[in-house]
């Protein structure tokens, strides 16, 4: 019989141990927009033996690792937020993307925040390292040890989709039947009624800002095991966003003076939307972003900058180049 594309469902669970696949269960379904995708990196060695013939001699499959990718809008939470039993359905990808999630405040008014982490992730016990699979009618595609990175897309009125990239490693796909999970009954808030700031200027006329965690991902080798490789690991991270206003008169917003200049300056979505839901409102921030290029073009026949700024560290400490707030 055919398998449907459209019969799909992507769960994701933190592993106890790392390296060690976690079964998947209902529990652990994500709500997600958009089909996924299953990658997969499988060398493969040539036994190009010489001989009286040309004939070909075969190859040898070695090292395996594989990448999910998929989609799912920010959403909060109904009720408290209790860490952990009732945090946002984005948490778990998040942190296995690096991000640390800790929630503060007392009732009605707790909070979760996110921000990047440089000691989770090479946490084995209680770190990033997940197990995450596609089930897609029937059959089942899991990566064990993964980690990755997420492209953010704040796109005006519409709701914060998240493009997540999780790389581990691969398993033989099998026949596994679709799950029944309990999805949120929250609806996604809409990146509208914001006070959107960047370097200050708070009139801004974006189509799109667009956050990039900037994870580098790295396969560990481990001839140990049947893959070839132990787990995935971020290495190092390059945070940046992105986005195109419209030009203004320099008299009114000098994007280009600032560029040249280097100056640095938070950029802020605000609280989102403002007159949304208690739980259900979004705050993104980066407290010190610096221009790496800005270019010229139009949109629809209105003149733009198109923007990258790097997020930089705020403090000493660092681990503080952005933060994501379900409020």
């Amino acid at each position: 019989m055919p398998l449907l594309a459209d019969r799909c469902q992507v769960a994701i669970k933190q592993e106890a141990v790392a390296g060690t696949p976690e079964v998947l269960a209902a529990a652990n379904v994500v709500l997600t927009t958009d089909l996924p995708t299953f990658e997969t990196d499988i060398e493969v060695t040539e036994r190009n033996a010489l001989s009286k013939a040309l004939s070909g001699r075969g190859h040898v499959v070695g090292a395996r690792s594989a990448k999910i990718g998929f989609k799912m809008h920010l959403r909060g939470t109904t009720g408290a937020p209790t860490d952990p039993a009732n945090l946002p359905d984005f948490t778990v990808p998040m942190r296995s993307c690096g991000a640390l999630a800790v929630v503060s405040g007392a009732g009605p008014n707790e909070i979760t925040t996110f921000t990047p982490s440089s000691t989770t992730i090479t946490d084995e016990t209680t770190g990033a390292y997940c197990s995450c699979a596609i089930f897609r009618d029937g059959k089942q595609y899991l990566i064990h040890g993964a980690v990755g990175n997420a492209v953010i897309h704040f796109r005006r009125a519409a709701p914060v989709a998240v493009d997540f990239s999780l790389t581990g490693v691969f398993n033989k796909p099998t026949d596994v039947g679709l799950l029944s999970p309990s999805y949120p009954a929250i609806v996604e808030p809409p990146f509208a009624s914001a006070a959107l700031s960047i370097l200050g200027f708070t009139t801004a006329k974006i189509d799109e800002l667009t956050f990039d965690m900037g994870n580098e991902v790295v396969m560990r080798p481990y001839p140990n095991g049947a893959s070839g490789f132990f787990t995935a690991q971020i290495v190092r991270r390059k945070p940046k966003v992105s986005f195109t206003p419209e030009e203004e008169l320099a008299t009114t917003k000098d994007y280009w003076n600032e560029f040249l200049a280097g100056t640095t300056g938070s950029i802020t979505t605000g609280v989102f939307p403002s007159t949304g839901s208690n739980y259900n409102q979004l705050i993104f921030t980066a407290p010190k972003a610096q221009y790496r290029s800005v270019g010229h073009d139009n949109r629809d026949g209105i003149v733009t900058s198109a923007i990258e700024a790097m997020l930089l560290a705020n403090s000493d400490a660092g681990d503080d180049e952005w933060s994501l707030v379900q409020t």
